[in-house]
């Protein structure tokens, strides 16, 4: 498999793990989990529109979204996704952008892709927390239980 491929893969299963989350949000919306899961989708949609050179002026960081905003942006931001990964043709290159204090950096694209993925999975974590201290049983999300699941929705 080659490195894109792999990222490739890797996206599939950060969309099904986002996918499986906002089930269980819809079902349980706990607003102290949904608070970390909208910034892990927020965040998506800021990466990809810095990867894609699109403004990212007046786009929330950390907004307030109930579980079907969550599915919404979700949605939206796995399309951008899946059309960003299937035009790319190598994880070479760096981009120049502002973080959200207006500060300019430049980053690999391959580090970003990465950050991207953990960045979520750090925030779908927290809210995975937050389900449990509300009683709520926190789906599984990781790589593993996704690669060993044949009927596992992919991207």
């Amino acid at each position: 498999m080659s490195p894109l491929d792999a990222v490739r893969r890797r996206f599939r299963h950060h969309a099904w793990a986002g996918r499986t989350l906002v089930r269980v949000l819809e079902a349980h919306p706990v607003p102290e989990a949904l608070r970390p899961f909208a910034h892990a989708l927020a965040a998506d949609r800021v990466w990809h529109r810095r990867l894609t050179g699109a403004d990212t002026a007046g786009l929330a960081i950390w907004p307030t979204l109930d579980a079907a905003a969550c599915r919404t942006l979700l949605a939206a931001t796995t399309s951008d996704w899946r059309g960003f990964l299937g035009g790319l043709d190598d994880l070479d290159g760096t981009i120049q952008y502002q973080n959200s204090q207006g500060q300019p950096f430049e980053s690999s694209v391959a580090d970003v892709l990465d950050h991207v993925r953990l960045h979520a999975a750090h925030h779908r974590g927290q809210a995975n927390a937050a389900l449990r201290a509300a009683g709520v049983a926190p789906p599984a999300l990781d790589l593993i239980v996704w690669a060993r699941t044949p009927t596992a929705p992919r991207l």
